[in-house]
């Protein structure tokens, strides 16, 4: 995507952009203004530090609510600017410099994280209210609220009069102004196509690519309210250390968390640890699919029994459907002794009917479908861990 809209042209003079455009643009070493400049540009540690606190500055007041005292943060960068001409004059100070652009960058990430826990909370609201969601994010300028508001449109949750054009000029400041310059999250963005026209599971995994740049988890309700989309959209994308992002909600209890459960795992564990290790960072893709299959049972078992709709999780499903065929046929048994997987086979038929009993007790579920979903959710569990000691196809 082009991000020319992040620069300011030739014509504009700095003196006529409002301080919070200025203080956000790290210093252009193509022209250092004056001698702090010229000590940052010579320092390639205090170049990377000098951007990042440019990009920190901006997520933390695009995350402050026009409600809250954002002037307070700006007032703060220009004390911080005054202090820095002083202290970064020559070479000689680059370790100074260095400690104060420290300083400020910890106080930024600090006040980012409430502000961050601020907006989450005005997120909470939405299944109470959406509408008094929609406008209090109307209040922030930052990426994250924007992405909100895309969905909220998307959704059907809130209308607006030109739905299209309105959630075409969000995603675009999102991508032209609000994210990181990554190449490899913004190819993805890119290759979503076009947002508005696009269906309600583009606008999920616009959503989760957005908060992966945060430290902002993905709700529940997200996933209660539309199901198989969701947990597609926020399931294993990256197959690396990127699926550790956006977090998940943590729901009050865990499917998984069933004693019966526990006593497959306790004889499962000991195989599976040494393999995720040996995975390296590919690991977290796994690990991320854990968290995903686990969130499933837990909160919408009844979407297990739904055919899966992304090309990536159907991609997947054939890969559970080979791993299960392997669990009741396994012969490796240097990989994963033959004693833990009989005793493994054994505890499962356990771990089924106690899913099965919450079903239909917790979900109401009839018999039968309750009895389908415990499979389902067996399956995911087996399928989860024993792909990380199969042979890679």
């Amino acid at each position: 995507m082009p991000r020319s809209s992040w620069l300011f042209g030739p014509a504009l003079s700095l003196c006529l952009l409002p301080f919070a455009a200025v203080a956000q643009t790290p210093p252009d070493c193509a022209k250092p203004s004056g001698r702090a400049e010229r000590t940052i540009c010579a320092s390639a540690d205090l170049k990377v530090v000098a951007e990042d606190m440019a990009t920190l500055l901006r997520d933390t007041l695009g995350n402050t609510s026009n409600d809250d005292n954002r002037d307070a943060i700006e007032r703060a960068q220009k004390a911080f600017l005054t202090e820095r001409d002083a202290a970064c004059a020559d070479k000689s100070t680059i370790p100074a410099c260095r400690a104060l652009y420290e300083k400020r960058t910890a106080d930024l990430a600090a006040q980012n994280s409430a502000a961050q826990k601020k907006l989450a909370t005005v997120v909470a609201g939405i299944p109470k209210d959406a509408k008094a969601a929609a406008a209090a994010l109307q209040r922030y300028s930052g990426a994250p609220a924007k992405a909100w508001l895309v969905y909220l449109h998307q959704s059907g949750a809130v209308a607006v009069p030109d739905k299209d054009a309105t959630v075409r000029r969000l995603v675009d400041e999102i991508l032209n102004q609000g994210l990181p310059k990554d190449p490899y999250l913004l190819e993805e963005m890119a290759n979503l196509g076009d947002v508005p026209s696009a269906p309600l599971s583009t606008s999920l995994l616009f959503l989760r690519h957005v908060l992966s740049t945060t430290e902002m988890d993905a709700p529940c309700f997200l996933f209660t309210k539309h199901g198989q989309p969701a947990f597609e959209a926020f399931g294993a994308f990256w197959g690396n250390a990127r699926d550790e992002t956006p977090g998940l909600c943590s729901p009050p209890s865990s499917l998984f968390d069933l004693p019966e459960w526990k006593a497959v795992s306790t004889h499962m564990d000991p195989a599976i640890e040494p393999a995720l290790v040996e995975r390296g960072s590919i690991r977290h893709g796994y690990e991320r699919q854990f968290e995903v299959d686990d969130l499933q049972a837990t909160l919408v078992p009844s979407t297990l029994l739904e055919a899966p709709m992304s090309a990536e999780a159907k991609k997947m499903a054939e890969q559970r459907g080979r791993a299960v065929a392997a669990f009741r046929s396994w012969s490796d048994f240097d990989v994963w002794p033959e004693k833990e997987y009989r005793a493994a086979v054994n505890a499962l038929p356990a771990a089924i009917t106690a899913t099965s009993k919450l079903y239909r007790e917790k979900f109401k579920l009839n018999p039968q479908t309750a009895d389908q979903a415990a499979r389902a959710a067996a399956d995911r569990f087996i399928a989860g861990r024993l792909g990380l000691i199969m042979p890679d196809d």
